[in-house]
């Protein structure tokens, strides 16, 4: 099946700027009509990784949430904006990263993942059951709007890894650990978002400046003047990481996108659309130290603290 992704340049983050590059690269892809219906209440989820602000490129900006919370107030939705910051509390970490001013001036929901569900995955390959933010249930439709960024243990952290984040608490920090094997992390994310795509009708990716190195927190900014979306999160992400100089080889989501036959990922149909792919000039992301194991001890040690306050969490 073909895949389109939608391109459109964007120098700034200047909030006229990010709202016009926005609305042409939904129109490209049909309009928001296409995905989202009169009245229905959305969940934008961002990366908020941590409270961070915008300038450190670490998160989703801020112009670019309102740039969406604009067109879907157009379509008189009801807007929540959530995700589950690891080491932060959610208010906290909107406040820093500026998300939470956007939300404000457009009467947009503050969402905090501090409540969960269990939701069954029958057809899981690795994992069965997911504990997912009860908003899952809540809402409509879910809008995916990761940051560009490379990443320490994935290569690559676009759409489909940003959609981890819809497990609340510290479980998905010792998924890391249990599942630090890449196939079965890349294929646990896989699981979760074939759970999950029914309702994510649209990933849209900030890249106006991304992260490059030791992403996912320890890289730094960098100007790549893109803004992305596409329906298929798989598609999106292989069009992103060609983007800024990445083998998409490497990114081991896709990799098992393509064998799985779920996904049966193949990039030979993905269509782009709106600016052309020849005119975006993007000097390469510097790759991140792809140092897995050495990493995981690093990653929970950071954030023991989270950890022993939701220890009750973790019981399997």
């Amino acid at each position: 099946m073909p895949y389109t992704v939608s391109l459109e340049k964007c120098s700034s983050y200047s909030q006229s700027e990010v709202d016009k590059a926005a609305g042409r690269l939904i129109s490209n892809l049909g309009g928001i009509s296409r995905f989202i219906k009169k009245g229905q209440k959305v969940l934008l989820k961002p990366n908020v990784v941590r409270g961070a602000s915008p300038e450190e490129g670490m998160t989703t900006h801020p112009a670019v949430i309102e740039a969406v919370v604009k067109i879907l107030k157009e379509n008189r939705c009801e807007i929540l904006v959530g995700d589950s910051p690891f080491s932060d509390d959610t208010m906290g970490a909107m406040k820093a990263c500026g998300i939470y001013d956007a939300c404000r001036r457009h009467n947009a929901e503050i969402a905090a993942f501090d409540k969960k569900i269990n939701v069954k995955n029958d057809r899981g390959l690795v994992v069965k059951e997911f504990p997912l933010t009860h908003y899952f249930d809540e809402v409509d439709a879910v809008i995916n709007m990761p940051k560009l960024k490379t990443h320490c243990q994935l290569y690559f952290t676009g759409a489909v890894k940003n959609l981890y984040s819809m497990m609340p608490g510290p479980r998905r920090g010792f998924y890391h650990l249990k599942y630090s094997n890449m196939e079965y992390f890349a294929n646990m994310l896989l699981d979760l978002y074939a759970l999950l795509k029914e309702k994510v009708v649209l990933n849209l990716i900030d890249g106006v400046y991304g992260m490059e190195g030791n992403g996912p927190c320890n890289g730094s900014a960098k100007f790549a003047g893109i803004l992305a979306a596409s329906s298929d999160a798989n598609a999106l992400d292989f069009v992103s990481c060609s983007l800024i100089g990445l083998d998409a080889n490497n990114l081991p989501t896709l990799h098992y996108a393509r064998k799985r036959k779920d996904y049966l990922f193949d990039e030979k149909n993905v269509k782009i659309t709106g600016e052309g792919i020849k005119n975006i000039k993007i000097e390469p992301f510097q790759e991140a130290e792809y140092s897995t194991l050495n990493m995981m001890p690093e990653f929970v040690n950071s954030f023991k603290d989270y950890i022993m306050r939701h220890k009750e969490e973790l019981v399997y």
